[in-house]
């Protein structure tokens, strides 16, 4: 049985390796062509979920 301590220590580990694998699947995908532009994603994921797009100061929607 283990200590609360060590079973932290284990899903702490458990994160960063998720992590480090979550980074080299990007940098793979990036070096195979698949990026994405932010702005583009954003946008679509705006329009997917309907949410409305922000106004500025001068009530210009920001691109």
């Amino acid at each position: 049985m283990q200590d609360a301590a060590s079973y932290q220590e284990l899903l702490d580990e458990l994160t960063v390796f998720r992590s480090a694998a979550m980074i080299r699947q990007g940098m793979a995908e990036a070096a195979a062509g698949q990026d994405r532009d932010a702005v583009e994603a954003l946008e679509e994921l705006r329009l997917k979920h309907d949410i409305p797009q922000a106004i500025t100061d001068g009530g210009s929607p920001i691109p």
